[in-house]
């Protein structure tokens, strides 16, 4: 009995001692949790990031449950069963990388085609060798076609064949490696009248004063040089006027000189409604011809033109009409400066193709006269280029003028309007000689904004207006 009662009491005395072990267990771990979690709350705000980043919902101890404004500040939580703990971890913000920007490749510029293939023209000055001249063409593959010297410019041109190289990439090498040598592409050049029409009325020179102005001056004494397509001078109105010819480019079509043959009409002809200058002298040297199948595009090229204006300077033109109009060309601009220092007034047509703020040449080249065309009822040619090269305005839509085999032809474009500057030119400075085309734009009739803009430069040219400045005696 003592034993069991012993037994007894020991066993009891067992189970009070694990009882009470478990109880401290137990408590010592809630202990533990509770001061963990309160450390993980206080410090918690240490690791926190404050980029765009609300407080989470949990900065107190609470039970497990996930919400999404938890999950999206990446807390995480974790359990040991029965007891629920968590710990916060620092929120993170997660960027995604920035979208790439698709970058629009530049267009590649157009391709030109406004020369001629497989040429380049090689400029130096005149005392060169022929031996240096050979070395050079024989370094770049070249094969000479042709040449001309420009007493003028006092420099020489080779046109070479370049045998299949490109002729842009090949003045590059040529210009930066030669410094004795100007390589350039033979660059088109088109004739500036855009169409040919038969209205019932066409345009009375009597608006630009050319009837009274003509009781005055008629343009004897002067020499226009014309830079063009072959006249046909057999016209019955032209027969009668002093016409020279010189040819540079001969085509041999009739197509071909309809435009040479419809400028010099409006510049000499005899017919009163149509010659502006019927007493002046006209220099007509053919540098256009036709494109082989298409005869009524015509075209000429940098090497013929620069030859046809150094022609006209070598004769001592007074007026220069170059009713043409192309891209930027240094030999050309080269030969047009030399014009203006010999104080050859140069006129140019300022383009038919519509472009506001372009730059036509040779018409944006410094001290020639651009010129636009306006109609009867002064309004701007719809086709006529705008930019800070137009000078003036003269008639150019529905014009009068002479064609080829003794017709007559209404023709319209810039071409038309800069021959009626250059005939006016020549009726002033055949009244006198030292007659600055400046001067013309004080006597103008306004047109568009007030003063000079782009599309009617200094307004529509009055001949009589100018001539009275000079002096003439001519009423009001």
């Amino acid at each position: 009995m003592s034993c069991r009662r012993n037994t007894e009491q020991s066993g009891s005395l067992g189970k009070k001692r694990l009882s009470n072990r478990m109880i401290t267990g137990a408590l010592s771990l809630g202990i533990c949790c509770f001061f963990s979690t309160s450390f993980a709350h206080n410090n918690g705000s240490i690791h926190r990031h404050q980029v765009f980043v609300p407080k989470p919902l949990n900065a107190k101890a609470g039970p497990l449950r996930l919400s999404k404004p938890q999950l999206r500040n990446n807390i995480r939580y974790y359990g040991y069963g029965l007891l629920p703990t968590y710990q916060i971890a620092p929120p993170m913000t997660v960027a995604p990388p920035p979208a790439r920007v698709k970058q629009t490749p530049k267009p590649a510029p157009p391709k030109r085609s406004d020369f001629v293939k497989d040429e380049l023209l090689l400029v130096y000055d005149f005392g060169m060798t022929r031996q240096q001249v050979e070395a050079v063409t024989k370094k770049y593959n070249l094969k000479r076609k042709g040449g001309m010297a420009i007493g003028a410019l006092r420099k020489s041109v080779v046109v070479a064949d370049t045998q299949g190289q490109n002729p842009l990439e090949l003045q590059d090498i040529i210009n930066k490696a030669q410094k004795q040598f100007s390589a350039t592409t033979n660059n088109f050049f088109t004739l500036a009248a855009n169409t040919v029409a038969t209205p019932t009325l066409n345009y009375p020179l009597a608006q630009t004063g050319i009837g009274r102005a003509q009781t005055i001056s008629r343009g004897r004494g002067v020499v226009i040089g014309l830079v063009d397509t072959p006249v046909d001078r057999n016209h019955p109105t032209l027969r009668g006027s002093n016409i020279e010819q010189h040819v540079i480019v001969d085509p041999k079509t009739v197509e071909s000189k309809v435009h040479g043959t419809s400028i010099a009409g409006i510049l000499v002809s005899k017919n009163p409604q149509i010659g502006v200058a019927p007493e002046a002298k006209l220099l007509s040297v053919s540098a256009f011809s036709s494109q082989p199948g298409h005869p009524k595009n015509l075209r000429g090229t940098s090497a013929d033109i620069v030859a046809a204006i150094a022609y006209c300077i070598e004769r001592n033109v007074d007026v220069l009409n170059l009713s043409f109009t192309g891209g930027r060309d240094k030999f050309v601009e080269q030969i047009v400066r030399a014009a203006v220092r010999r104080n050859i007034t140069v006129v140019a047509a300022g383009g038919n193709k519509g472009r506001i703020g372009s730059s036509v040449y040779p018409a944006v080249i410094d001290g020639v006269v651009g010129v636009t065309a306006v109609d009867r009822h002064q309004r701007l040619f719809k086709f006529a280029d705008r930019g800070r090269f137009i000078d003036i305005a003269a008639p150019g839509v529905g014009v009068l003028t002479t064609a080829p085999n003794g017709k007559y032809q209404i023709s319209t474009g810039t071409s038309m309007a800069a021959a009626h500057i250059s005939g006016v030119m020549a009726l002033l400075k055949s009244y006198r000689r030292g007659y600055s085309p400046n001067q013309l734009s004080r006597t103008a009739y306004d047109l568009g904004r007030r003063g000079r803009d782009d599309a009617f430069g200094h307004g529509l040219v009055n001949a009589s207006a100018a001539l009275r400045e000079l002096g003439a005696p001519l009423p009001y």
